[in-house]
């Protein structure tokens, strides 16, 4: 299985305006941060992630989440990439889940 590493993820416009309370999720297990249910991110925020994951060749999706304390969490998007053997740097745009949401999101990361 390729391995990528995730550098980080910024913040070009949140969901909500004081703040989102962003978390990643992988095959639908939550994988950043760690140790917290959350991370938050702000207008030109850039936050490292530092992590590794194990992936699948071809197309792979990260998701991107929203903590709310009381209703349900929201998925504001999903990071879309493709892997295969051209190791390198890239950067992918967050495509939006909720209709009418201005969040906009880019991951960096690396096929290592």
């Amino acid at each position: 299985m390729p391995k990528i590493h995730i550098k980080s993820v910024q913040c070009t416009v949140p969901d909500e305006i004081d703040k989102d309370e962003m978390f990643l999720k992988y095959d639908g297990k939550k994988i950043w941060p760690v140790g917290d249910w959350y991370f938050r991110i702000d207008t030109g925020d850039k936050v490292v992630v530092n992590i590794d994951l194990e992936v699948q060749d071809g197309w792979n999706e990260l998701e991107l989440w929203d903590f709310d304390y009381l209703t349900f969490n929201d998925h504001l998007g999903t990071f879309k990439f493709f892997v295969d053997n051209n190791k390198g740097e890239y950067s992918t745009s967050m495509e939006l889940c909720e209709e009418g949401s201005t969040a906009s999101y880019i991951m960096q990361w690396e096929l290592t």
